[in-house]
Order: structure tokens, then C-alpha cells, then sequence
């Protein structure tokens, strides 16, 4: 086991312990430190905070919001908890959070996916106008890769790639994990630039299957079930060097310092650089004062030690980490316009 994975696994490991049988990190910051200066001081925690994830312990989000959680307590100095409410492709969450009052002690985790299903009409309401940016805490980078055993003899590279799918339409498949989230706009957009055709012509050429879980495109990878997958390169990381996987390309305007060898999209002249953030959101109504405060103990935990690592290990500092609310907005403001753009070329809005 390579050491990023190995200090994976031991800080996991570290936060089984603090947190016991359930999701509760049971109180242990100091209040007076937290309350120092700053719009923190306009807003005084009284009880527990939670956080809901629309999505299950694993992925991507799961790790993300429950190694910050922990710190964030530190900072605020009451009990805080991760609540997951999974289902719906990350609607049930994102309704369940909308029951709750905005008082300031539920916050919310989301992604590109609830824009997704806030311009499709999924959700029951408003999410724009309902849900305030709070702070971004990471922004991924996405990458091509493929099946070393699959390949053989037909691809050697992303350019050798596109020219095979090319010549043989429908023949190769390619696995992700959602269909109607992030990872299929970066695909489809990095696939209709490379083929020269319209989003929605590109399932004409690649046949595209959504699995449950980044396991099961493992060892569909690893078994040559399936010829590609969408993925983080930190994800595949022990396949990687293990030569089961071949990383054709990352969705990125530049090389990542931690797989330098693979080229970009950036450098091939596709301008496809989607890539999943997660971030912290408010209720509308919410305090304030209260927001200032999150935005505040956020940024703090971001910045500790204990989070740098994991950003480390999981390669979350390849692009811009943590933004406040005027920086996230701006970003979620551009992406609102650019997934319009992607569901209007996909046909699926009009």
C-alpha cells in the first residue's frame, strides 16, 4: 500500500474513533476561541449544529464533510453531527434540509447535482433562490481512464482513443456513477469537443453505463467488464500503479502536481475542465450573523492540519480549495449558466 493511502486510511481510522457508533462528534472546542474577534462575534452557539449530506458515507462527499466536521467543532464549541440523507440522485437531502427551520443549525452539503436538479424542476422548489452559498471546501479534478487489459491493441493514448471510437462506433463502454450528475456533464463535454460533434451525438459513438459504486467500476476496470471510467486520478490511484489502469487525460487547464505524466484536456485545446466542488450552503433566512460565523469556523477548519492532509491525499489542492460567500457565489452564479448550456445541448431543457 502506497503511503497516500496508507495516511488515508490511518485518518479514517482517527475519525471512527472520535466519532464512535453514530455521526456525533460530541463537544470538545473551546467557545471563547471561537468567538474571538471577527463576524463570529455577532453570533453565539447555543446547541448542536448539523450537517446533511444528501449522499451516503462514501464517494467523494462522504469523506469530505466528515473530516471537516470534527474540526469545525473545535472552532465553534458545541456538538456538531453529519446527518446522511441519501436518495434521488441527492434530491432527499437537499428536500429534507428544506423542512428545517433557518435558525443557523442546519446547514447543508451540495454540489454541481443540485443545480442539476434545480434546473431540471427535480426538486419541489427553488434551490437557487431557497439556498445560499456558504463556503466551497473542495473542487476535484476529473480524468479519463482505462482498462489496461480492455486497451490492448486497440488505444494507447486519448488521441489514439477518440480515433478508435472513431472507426468503431458503439463498440467501446464507458463506466461512471451518475448519469445526471457532474461527472456526465464532464464526460459529455470533454467527448463532444474531442469527436467534433453536438452533446447529444455522443452516446452515437460510446456506449455510456452508470454504476452503483466506485467499487464496482473497479473491478469492472481491473476485470476489462468495461473499456473506460470517469474518475478522479487520486481515486484510482493504487490501480494506477499497479498498471491495471492507464490515465488517458485529466479535465484540467494544466498538469496535476500529483500525476504530472498525464496530459490535460487544456493542452489538447479542449476546453472541457468540469470538475465536482462541494460546499457548505445556508438556508434563506438563515441569520446573518450566523452565516458570517459558519463561513468563519469553515475557513478555519479548512486551513487546520488534519483537513490540508486529507486535501493532500485525496488531491483536492490541485485547484482553488475554500471560498467564502461572495467568491462561492460567483462560481455557482457561472456554473448555473454553463449547466443550462450543457442540459440545452444534451436536449434534456428546453
Amino acid at each position: 500500500m502506497n503511503m497516500k493511502k496508507i495516511a488515508r486510511v490511518s485518518l479514517i481510522a482517527a475519525l471512527l474513533v472520535i466519532m464512535g457508533a453514530g455521526t456525533v462528534f460530541a463537544g470538545g472546542g473551546s467557545q471563547s476561541g471561537a468567538q474571538s474577534g471577527g463576524a463570529q462575534s455577532a453570533w453565539k452557539w447555543e446547541r448542536k449544529v448539523t450537517f446533511i449530506s444528501p449522499w451516503g458515507p462514501g464517494g467523494g462527499s462522504g469523506p469530505t464533510i466528515r473530516n471537516i466536521v470534527p474540526l469545525v467543532e473545535q472552532v465553534v464549541g458545541v456538538p456538531c453531527e453529519v446527518q446522511h440523507i441519501e436518495g434521488a440522485g441527492g434530491a432527499n437531502g437537499a428536500i429534507a434540509a428544506q423542512r428545517q427551520p433557518p435558525d443557523g443549525y442546519t446547514w447543508l452539503l451540495a454540489t454541481q447535482t443540485q443545480i442539476l436538479l434545480d434546473l431540471q424542476k427535480t426538486l419541489p422548489y427553488d434551490f437557487k433562490s431557497e439556498w445560499i452559498p456558504v463556503g466551497k471546501l473542495v473542487h476535484s479534478t476529473n480524468g479519463l481512464m482505462a482498462s489496461a487489459k480492455a486497451m490492448k491493441g486497440k488505444y494507447t493514448d486519448f488521441k489514439s482513443l477518440i480515433a478508435y471510437v472513431k472507426a468503431h462506433p458503439k463498440e467501446l463502454s464507458i463506466a461512471m456513477l451518475s448519469a445526471g450528475g457532474t461527472d456526465a456533464a464532464c464526460l459529455y463535454e470533454t467527448l463532444s469537443m474531442a469527436f467534433g460533434v453536438p452533446m447529444n451525438q455522443v452516446e452515437d459513438y460510446i456506449k455510456i453505463v452508470s454504476y452503483g459504486g466506485g467499487s464496482e467500476i473497479d473491478s469492472a476496470l481491473v476485470g476489462g467488464h468495461v473499456d473506460l471510467a470517469i474518475a478522479g486520478p487520486g481515486d484510482e490511484e493504487g490501480l494506477i500503479e499497479s498498471g491495471d489502469v492507464i490515465p488517458l487525460v485529466v479535465m484540467a487547464e494544466k498538469r496535476m502536481k500529483s500525476f504530472p505524466d498525464i496530459p490535460t484536456t487544456g493542452e489538447m485545446g479542449i476546453n472541457a475542465y468540469i470538475g465536482t466542488w462541494r460546499g457548505i450552503w445556508a438556508r434563506k433566512g438563515t441569520p446573518q450573523a450566523a452565516i458570517d460565523a459558519m463561513e468563519v469556523a469553515l475557513q478555519k477548519a479548512w486551513s487546520m492540519p488534519p483537513y490540508q492532509e486529507f486535501c493532500d491525499v485525496e488531491g483536492y489542492d490541485e485547484r482553488t480549495g475554500f471560498e467564502g460567500q461572495a467568491d462561492f457565489k460567483k462560481l455557482v452564479d457561472s456554473d448555473y449558466v454553463a449547466f443550462t448550456e450543457y442540459l440545452k445541448a444534451r436536449g434534456l431543457l428546453k
